[in-house]
């Protein structure tokens, strides 16, 4: 049987999400723990459907850091790790097997699964070494990121993470109790469920869900741009 140490128990408890980074790099072998923790992060079939790009440069960071809406720690940030569903790969190696593919939305969320996971596991071992992180969102615009990190088609970023040492030391926040958070066997009641979320936001709740559910905020904007992007790349958003 195995045990989950104690250390990686005090990294999961203890998660902040770091936005003001000291002017460090990180060393070589730091940033390789770091991508080999995503190489064998589970995946589905094992198909692997993305590819992760390490995006060191300065200027390429400030880019996307404006692109982005203007989140300066991603400028700031040592490394900003980019995870891309990456179906060219996956379209090539079928048709060098003498096969065809066109990606579907369920392929598309199959690799969705699959970063969530890898970005998950890159982000334990970055600050079990030290280190601070924050997941970005790249999807609002996709294909405007796509262009900046000039990839192929069938392929869309959706997911960020940047990566440094600390400047900071941000409190916690709040979560769903967990009786709320999970239910055994069944589904509970989902009034006492949304008293919950409403409590983890308190006076903050108009402001954020306004932002995030009004009409041509943050997600419609997204929900447009993906399936535009979705489509222009090559994936089959209809069937």
């Amino acid at each position: 049987m195995y045990l989950m140490s104690s250390s990686c128990l005090d990294t999961i408890y203890s998660h902040v999400s770091i936005r003001e980074y000291l002017e460090e790099d990180i060393p070589s072998s730091d940033l390789d723990k770091i991508l080999r923790a995503s190489q064998r992060a589970p995946s589905g079939w094992n198909l692997q459907p993305y590819t992760i790009i390490v995006v060191k440069n300065t200027e390429k960071k400030k880019k996307l850091a404006d692109l982005l809406g203007g989140q300066n720690h991603i400028a700031n940030s040592s490394v900003f790790l980019v995870f891309i569903v990456d179906y060219a790969k996956i379209v090539n190696a079928v048709e060098e097997h003498g096969k065809s593919l066109t990606p579907l939305l369920s392929h598309f969320a199959e690799a969705l699964i699959d970063i969530g996971i890898s970005a998950g596991w890159a982000a334990l071992v970055a600050e079990s070494l030290g280190y601070g992180v924050t997941f970005i969102a790249v999807y609002e615009d996709p294909c405007r990121v796509a262009e900046i990190l000039e990839t192929p088609k069938y392929t869309i970023p959706v997911l960020g993470l940047t990566i440094g040492k600390p400047r900071e030391k941000p409190r916690k926040r709040p979560r769903q109790p967990l009786d709320q958070l999970t239910d055994i066997d069944t589904y509970s009641d989902y009034r006492s469920k949304a008293k919950s979320v409403l409590e983890v936001y308190g006076d903050k709740a108009d402001r954020v869900f306004n932002y995030i559910f009004s009409r041509n905020k943050y997600y419609d904007k997204a929900h447009r741009n993906i399936l535009e992007c979705l489509s222009t790349t090559g994936f089959r958003t209809t069937y």
